[in-house]
């Protein structure tokens, strides 16, 4: 027996090796398993072996045997944990990139799309299938957001020999999915997205008591699995599958589903912890995002709202202004009414006194058509000002173009002015203040009066174009100079010394209330053209 163990030796009791603990009994007898797992890691086992030396021992060539294979053993045991330490380097660093690549993102597509793909790529966990469920923004369901993934055998085929010609990066493949396929993926897996929703107050449920509890699990029989319906089981199409939770601090953010569905290799612990280390970076991504995004909303809306009180501000400046208009032309028309109308009163009465023959009834016949024109002015202007914003109702545009041409075609006949109607068939109707857009055709065509004193033509259109309907009048009168056209909004005076631009940046203001726009084209000797379009409801 050596001086200092009793490898070479069979035991009697486990008080002979300072080795031996409670639990190893089996080893009393079996003295080359001892020597394996108890003496080769023996201080006095190494002692005694210096000291035999070159005199040898009758158990040495078993010893050696014994130590030959031990070193094999343990030399294939480094080499798994070296491999295991490889992978977990590997792991550690695509981790580190994914979720350095994740924080940096605010777009809550862009945050999933990186993380579904890092969970179902190679270079990644290398799992076939993860689908994401969130939760909405009331926080009453867990529903289904996307998945990545293949659908079918066939696809998983098509896509891995893809990635295997083009040896896409994790980035690249990332990029891409997010690019190109996010939305097509969530309608290609829209009847599993929609089948998965659970409400959030069914704890029962194995994706709420998941999501709950905080746990991540591994079911390997999902079909058993105590509260999980039939139809999403047959849904899903896998027995096994890894329930990963998100949460950022205590608020629930969804739920990670992840499975082998195409290739079935079994799903191990480590795919578990690894999946659920990759949750906690995602999850505070997910959350940031969906929080960027509804400060985004809200940030709009107070934009909105500050563009609609801008609005509201302009639009009281404006009633304010429009009521000083009103004021001023009620003040003017009342002190003009009284005079005008005596002098009206009194050019009839000298007509009735003057025979037909007489040369002076076509000079007293002149004062009555204009000063019934001023009173007719006088009475729209009125009628404008006290109606500052316009009542609207459903009219046709025709009915309208044709009772302003008959009220004016006793005037159109006398100057020997042909008129054209090229109105539009079955044009819907508008919503519009039918008196006041009346007043505007009739300024436009008395415009176009004013421009035709010795006789021309006229012609008036409707037509839709695109959601508009439009309103056009022509005429072959000597037109508007391009200073006048360019501020029509302003008074200006035609070539006759009549102030046309008055009513026309009066209709300008009427066409705008209305949604619409003004258009004036005109060169001087080659007529004019007005095109009013007024938006369809």
């Amino acid at each position: 027996m050596s001086p200092h163990c009793c490898w070479n030796s069979d035991l009697d009791s486990m008080a002979q090796c300072h080795r031996l603990q409670p639990g190893d009994e089996d080893l009393l007898n079996n003295r080359t398993r001892r020597i394996r797992e108890k003496c080769f890691d023996c201080q006095n086992f190494l002692r005694d072996m210096e000291e035999l030396g070159p005199q040898g021992h009758r158990d040495i060539p078993e010893l050696f045997h014994l130590a030959v294979d031990e070193l094999k053993r343990r030399r294939i045991q480094n080499q798994f944990l070296q491999s295991d330490l490889e992978a977990r380097n590997r792991e550690f660093q695509f981790l580190h990139e994914v979720s350095s690549t994740i924080q940096s993102s605010l777009d809550l597509d862009e945050i999933i799309s990186l993380a579904l793909t890092a969970i179902t790529a190679g270079q990644g966990f290398g799992l076939n299938r993860a689908i994401l469920l969130l939760v909405d923004k009331e926080r009453r369901n867990l529903e289904g957001y996307v998945a990545v993934g293949p659908r079918r055998r066939e696809d998983a085929s098509r896509i891995w020999q893809e990635i295997e010609e083009n040896r896409f990066s994790l980035q690249e493949m990332a990029q891409r999915f997010f690019e190109q396929k996010i939305a097509s993926e969530k309608e290609v897996f829209r009847d599993l997205l929609d089948c998965l929703s659970v409400p959030l107050d069914d704890s029962d449920h194995p994706f709420i008591e998941t999501l709950n509890s905080g746990e991540s699990r591994l079911i390997h029989n999902l079909p058993e699995e105590p509260g999980m319906p039939a139809d999403q089981v047959a849904a899903l199409e896998v027995a096994e599958i890894i329930l990963v939770p998100l949460k950022s601090r205590s608020r629930r953010v969804g739920l990670l589903l992840a499975d082998n569905i195409i290739n079935t290799r079994p799903i191990s612990q480590h795919d578990l912890a690894s999946l659920e280390t990759f949750a906690l970076p995602v999850s505070f991504a997910i959350e940031r995002a969906a929080l960027h995004e509804q400060l985004q909303e809200e940030l709009d809306k107070a934009k909105e709202a500050n563009r609609l009180l801008a609005e509201q501000q302009e639009l009281i400046l404006r009633m304010e202004k429009m009521a000083l208009v009103g004021k001023m032309v009620s003040h003017f028309s009342h002190n003009v009414r009284n005079p005008l109308t005596i002098i009206g009163g009194f050019a009839r009465s000298l007509g009735k006194n003057i025979p037909e023959q007489d040369n002076r009834r076509h000079f007293i016949e002149s004062i009555v058509r204009e000063t019934r024109k001023l009173e007719e002015f006088l009475n729209e202007a009125l009628s404008y000002s006290d109606d500052l914003f316009p009542t609207l109702d459903e009219w046709d545009i025709n009915h309208l173009v044709r009772t302003v041409h008959g009220e004016l075609r006793d005037e159109l006949n006398r100057l020997g002015i042909n008129s054209r109607m090229e109105l539009g068939q079955a044009l819907p109707q508008i919503r519009i203040d039918f008196k006041q857009l009346s007043y505007c055709v009739r300024a436009v065509i008395n415009n176009a009066i004013d421009a035709m004193p010795n006789g021309g033509l006229l012609t008036l259109a409707t037509y839709q174009q695109d959601q508009q309907i439009c309103i056009f009048v022509q005429d072959s009168g000597y037109g508007i100079g391009p200073e006048e056209l360019e501020n029509f909004r302003k008074p200006f005076s035609t070539p006759a010394g009549k102030t046309a631009g008055l009513s026309l940046s009066l209709c300008a203001r009427i066409v705008e209330s209305h949604g619409g726009s003004l258009q004036i084209e005109s060169e001087p000797g080659q007529g004019t053209r007005v095109r009013v379009c007024i938006p369809l409801p």
